[in-house]
C-alpha cells in the first residue's frame, strides 16, 4: 500500500516514517555485506568485488575532439610559429602605447593615468587630429607591440579598442560602470 493512497493524515504520516526507516535500515545491512564480503575477499587473499562508480556529468560525457590535450605535438609546433610566442617566450618586452579617441573627455586622462600605471611599459601618446592609421604606423614604426585607444562618449571612457601590432589582431572591449581609484572609499595607493 502505498501512503500516499491513505486519506487519514495521521496514519499515513506514520506508515510513511515507517517506511522511511526500513529504507534506511535495508541500505546499511547492504553496506554492511557489501564491506564484509570486501574483507572476506581481502583475508582469502582474493581480489575483492569492484567499487560502483556513481553515474555522473563528467564521466558521461562524450569526449571532444576540439579539447587539446597537453602533449599534442601539434599544439607546440603552433605555439612556436605564432606571432605572439617571442613576446610569450619573454625574447621580446612588450611595449604599450596608450591613445584617446579624437574628442576625449574629463575623466578620460584620469582612467588613462591609471592604465598607465597597471600595465608596465607603457607610454601615452596624445592623440591629437592624427588618423588612428597614422598612429599605427607612427607604433609600429617605434617597435610597440600593441595600441590601446581609450573611446569615451558622454564625458565618460565607453571603450577600449586593443590592437596587436604590426598585423593584429584587434579587440573592442565595452566598458560601463567605470569606477576610478580615486572614487573607491578607502583606496590605497599603487607601488612599484
Amino acid at each position: 500500500i502505498l501512503p500516499s493512497m491513505i486519506k487519514n493524515k495521521q496514519k499515513r504520516s506514520e506508515i510513511h516514517s515507517k517506511l522511511k526507516q526500513q529504507k534506511k535500515v535495508d541500505k546499511r545491512k547492504k553496506v554492511k555485506a557489501r564491506d564484509a564480503a570486501e574483507k572476506r575477499a581481502v583475508e582469502l587473499g582474493e581480489e575483492p568485488p569492484a567499487r560502483q562508480v556513481p553515474r555522473t556529468i563528467e564521466n558521461t560525457r562524450e569526449a571532444d575532439e576540439t579539447v587539446c590535450k597537453p602533449d599534442d605535438e601539434e599544439l607546440f609546433a603552433e605555439i612556436e610559429t605564432d606571432e605572439f610566442s617571442t613576446v610569450l617566450k619573454g625574447e621580446r618586452t612588450p611595449k604599450v602605447l596608450i591613445t584617446t579617441c579624437r574628442f576625449h573627455s574629463t575623466r578620460g586622462p584620469d582612467f588613462i593615468k591609471e592604465l598607465l600605471q597597471v600595465i608596465p611599459n607603457s607610454e601615452y601618446y596624445k592623440r591629437g587630429t592624427y588618423d588612428l592609421k597614422k598612429i599605427v604606423t607612427y607604433a609600429t614604426k617605434k617597435d610597440y607591440t600593441s595600441l590601446i585607444v581609450v573611446h569615451t562618449n558622454r564625458r565618460e571612457p565607453d571603450a577600449l579598442l586593443i590592437i596587436g601590432l604590426p598585423d593584429g589582431p584587434t579587440a573592442h572591449f565595452k566598458l560601463s560602470k567605470l569606477v576610478l581609484r580615486k572614487d573607491i572609499k578607502g583606496h590605497g595607493n599603487p607601488t612599484s
